[in-house]
């Protein structure tokens, strides 16, 4: 890679340690619940996308961490697996115009499998130290936009209570960072930061000048006022609900309800939610 992002490769990897310690403290409450361990790979076929910071970020360790050979072997697979996308896509477009509704649209595309170019013949990550934001979560419940996530093979019981990773606020940690990397470039491509790919299409990519946008005059890019925004909405998400005094029930529909417990500061001060919406209005 052309580029020297270091700097923002070392704030990544602040967000990883902080997925790490959300697993590892789920995974210290419960360790009947969570079953993950060498050779375990659902993971690795599930679907999902990558911001920006970490599609370089994992380019980067592709190219510095593995030989040759391996990074052939591994491009085979991203070649194969961009073919089954490509296929999953004209899928999901024909529903689209036969009328399939979306949400009965995206729980098609959720049962839906495909092998991660990373997992190597003996079901082991080629880059597990470097491994994205999402798979060092998926052992432990996770919740997006009320949604809950949680690995087939794990024993957490449906109906009971678990801390359970905010995916929302490491979302917006990951774009606050993507944009901060993105307007230090002096880019024509302004929604840059929007484009998310697979795992496969992230390592075939080549993040030259070109993929950039890069121009020679002055910045395109969003202000700097946008990109504050972004900064402080990443600040204040927070990355697990323990850290808001909450848990979630799990439904065995998929669904999570959310279940507030009294913050620190209103605990001995009785009931800080008085108006019954799950949030802090002070001590009573």
């Amino acid at each position: 890679m052309e580029f020297d992002f270091s700097e923002f490769f070392t704030k990544y990897e602040a967000i990883a340690a902080e997925a790490d310690a959300a697993f590892n403290r789920v995974k210290q409450d419960h360790p009947d619940a969570v079953t993950c361990g060498q050779g375990c790979s659902d993971c690795c076929y599930a679907l999902f996308d990558l911001t920006l910071i970490e599609a370089l970020y994992l380019k980067d360790k592709f190219s510095e961490k593995l030989d040759p050979p391996t990074r052939s072997a591994v491009m085979e697979r991203a070649d194969e697996a961009e073919r089954e996308n490509y296929k999953l896509k004209r899928k999901v477009f024909k529903a689209s115009q036969e009328g399939k509704a979306a949400m009965e649209i995206l729980a098609e595309v959720a049962k839906m499998r495909i092998r991660c170019p990373l997992l190597d013949n003996e079901d082991n990550c080629e880059l597990y130290e470097h491994r994205p934001i999402t798979c060092r979560l998926y052992g432990i419940p996770m919740a997006m936009s009320g949604e809950s996530h949680i690995c087939g093979e794990t024993a957490f019981e449906p109906g009971k209570q678990y801390p359970t990773a905010n995916m929302d606020g490491f979302q917006e940690k990951l774009l606050a960072l993507s944009q901060e990397l993105v307007a230090s470039l002096n880019t024509r491509h302004v929604r840059l930061v929007e484009v998310l790919v697979p795992v496969a299409m992230a390592l075939m990519n080549d993040y030259d000048r070109e993929y950039f946008g890069l121009v020679d005059g002055g910045k395109a890019t969003p202000g700097q006022e946008f990109i504050e925004a972004r900064q402080r909405m990443a600040e204040q998400a927070p990355v697990t609900d323990q850290d808001q005094g909450a848990t979630w029930t799990l439904g065995t529909d998929g669904s999570v309800t959310r279940e507030a417990s009294p913050c620190a500061s209103c605990a001995s001060s009785g009931s800080c939610d008085q108006e019954g919406d799950g949030d802090c209005d002070g001590p009573s």
